[in-house]
Order: C-alpha cells, then sequence, then structure tokens
C-alpha cells in the first residue's frame, strides 16, 4: 500500500483519469506536450508518433519514418515540428501538421536515446548508447558539435531556460553540465555512490536546480551550480528502467515521474511528501508530461499496457465542464 503521505492530496486536488489514448501496439516511450497545449504527442517502440487532441483525444496525425524504435520526441518551441530519436541511430524533424519528414540528422553509431530543443528552436541535442551527445544545426542538419559525454550510454540531454547550457546524464553514474556553444564542459556531478547510472536529468523551469532519477532509487533537486542535493524524492521503483521525470508548476508544485509498479507518482516540490500515486496503467510507466498551462498529466506505459492516459484533478475537470457549455472546442482550464 501506498505510505500515508500519498493520500494527502484529497477532494478537488486528487488528480483522476479523464481519458486513455490507444493505438500504439508496442512500448509507449515519450510523451509530450505541445508548447501551444492543444496537442499531447507519444513515441513507441513500434516506430510511430502518434499526435492527438488535448481536448477530445481524437488521433490527429501518425508520423511513420523510422526503422527501428523510437526513443524519445521533442516538440519545437513554436509547436510547429517534431523531433525524434529512434534505435536507428537517426534524428528525425517532421513537420508537426502534414507528418513530413523534413530532415534526417545523421551521426550517431548507436541508438539514439533522447532529443531536446534548445529554447530558440535553432539546435537539437541528442544522446546515444554510442556514449555521445551531439549538438545539430535544425536549418542545416549538420552535426555542429560532438561531446564525449560519458563513459557508458547518454541517456539525457537538456537545454537551460536561456539555452546556453546543457545538462546530460549517462550510465556511467555522471551528470555533466556543458557550454551549449562551445561544447566546453563546466562541472561533473557524481548523484549517487560510484558506478550507480543515472537515467534521467533535466533543468528546472528557473534553471536554478537539476532534476535528477539515478538507480539509487530515489529523484534528487540538485543546486545547479554546486551538484549539492537539496531535496531528495522516494516512494516510486526505477528497476533499471529509464524513467522520466517533470516539473508540474500550473496549480500544484508537483515533481511526477512514472514507476516500475505501474503508477504515475507526485511529490510536493517543498516538502518532499509523495502526495499521489496514479493507477490505471497495467505495464511500467516509462513516460510522463506535464501540460504547459493546465492542470493535466500524460502518463506512457510499455508492452503490457501501450495507452498514453491523461489525468487531471478533480477542480480542472468541473472548470472544464463548465468552459465546455455552450462550446466544447473553447473549453480552456488554467
Amino acid at each position: 500500500p501506498p505510505p500515508p503521505s500519498a493520500m494527502q492530496a484529497k477532494g478537488e486536488d486528487q488528480y483522476q483519469l479523464v481519458r486513455s489514448l490507444e493505438g500504439h501496439s508496442k512500448a509507449v516511450s515519450s510523451v509530450a506536450f505541445s508548447p501551444d497545449g492543444t496537442r499531447v504527442a507519444s513515441a513507441s517502440s513500434d516506430t510511430t508518433v502518434r499526435v492527438c487532441d488535448v481536448e477530445t483525444g481524437a488521433l490527429l496525425q501518425t508520423i511513420s519514418g523510422h526503422s527501428l524504435g523510437i526513443s524519445d520526441l521533442a516538440w519545437s518551441p513554436d509547436s510547429n515540428t517534431i523531433a525524434t530519436a529512434s534505435d536507428d541511430t537517426f534524428v528525425k524533424l517532421w513537420d508537426a501538421k502534414s507528418c513530413s519528414l523534413v530532415r534526417t540528422f545523421t551521426g550517431h553509431s548507436n541508438y539514439v536515446m533522447c532529443v531536446n530543443f534548445n529554447p530558440q528552436g535553432t539546435h537539437l541535442a541528442s544522446g546515444s548508447f554510442d556514449t555521445t551527445c551531439r549538438i545539430w544545426d535544425v536549418g542545416s542538419g549538420q552535426s555542429i558539435n560532438r561531446l564525449p559525454a560519458h563513459k557508458q550510454t547518454c541517456v539525457s540531454a537538456h537545454y537551460n531556460p536561456d539555452g546556453s547550457r546543457l545538462v546530460t546524464a549517462g550510465f556511467d553514474g555522471f551528470v555533466r553540465k556543458w557550454d551549449s556553444v562551445t561544447g566546453a564542459l563546466y562541472k561533473n556531478f557524481v548523484v549517487a555512490d560510484t558506478g550507480i547510472p543515472v537515467c534521467f536529468a533535466k533543468w528546472s523551469p528557473n534553471g536554478k536546480y537539476l532534476l535528477v532519477g539515478s538507480f539509487d532509487g530515489s529523484w534528487k533537486l540538485l543546486n545547479a551550480k554546486t551538484g549539492h542535493p537539496a531535496r531528495t524524492y522516494v516512494g516510486h521503483q526505477f528497476n533499471d528502467y529509464c524513467i522520466f521525470g517533470e516539473f508540474s508548476l500550473t496549480k500544484g508544485k508537483w515533481i511526477i515521474s512514472g514507476s516500475a509498479d505501474k503508477s504515475v507518482c507526485m511529490w510536493d516540490i517543498q516538502s518532499k511528501a509523495l502526495v499521489m500515486k496514479l493507477t490505471g496503467h497495467k505495464d511500467v510507466v516509462v513516460a510522463v508530461a506535464a501540460h504547459p498551462s493546465r492542470d493535466l498529466i500524460a502518463s506512457g506505459a510499455l508492452d503490457l499496457d501501450c495507452t498514453v492516459k491523461l489525468w487531471q484533478p478533480e477542480h480542472a475537470q468541473t472548470a472544464a465542464a463548465t468552459a465546455a457549455a455552450p462550446a466544447v472546442a473553447s473549453a480552456s482550464v488554467s
């Protein structure tokens, strides 16, 4: 059973399942809301990306063109394009509305594990099983930097809010900060005991912290300058799966992540209390995303499930129902 703290979020603040999106035939590896908040995209081992309408759940587009499974996806800041990272060693860029292939980025020599845009939308960063992180020019498709990121798989690469820095995480147990322009290494953090793999690292929206997940079984909020842990969050299970973490900073202030126990976990950022465990998936939940402006969370799970699920607190559902009368299409929750 969940710890007593898991029941702290009651009533209108308790998140509930509002929609289950089906269609993938294999594991869902990544989910992401478009920055304009209108769509949710999911990547899968079935080699496709499915783009659905946030309000209705309707399938809008299916993107296909990779020859092997997709590990990660990212929206451009203007919500017009989607980047994908695949086991076929390629990063690809797609028009989000027409599904047409815009560009293929070639250079990795093994599975590509992650991909993210810089805030300006001009560069992409991708990490690979080949241990490198590459920085790509979105316009030309050229690799403009090849960072010797880690001694083992580079599983995560994220830009800070102004795009000047890049953080990478690796199975070698290190989190590293880089100058995103020159490729110079700034800082080298050991998160847990030597040799324990790190599976995720991401900047906080204010750029002051790093959210880091490692196979020591915890999420840590690190001071981005010093690497010292400011807070530690426990209660989920990694079980050697690379699980995404995310900040949800709309009405509540949460850290959210998937879990090997098939749940979505939500912690109060300040108190570190595990306040919610959302159940409904039938397999390990590896992917989570938070809507940019609404109290809305997306999650995706592995092969025994293959669904994307959307979760909202009761107060948001009530507000949505009110806004939906008379026009569902104009429903908006803040």
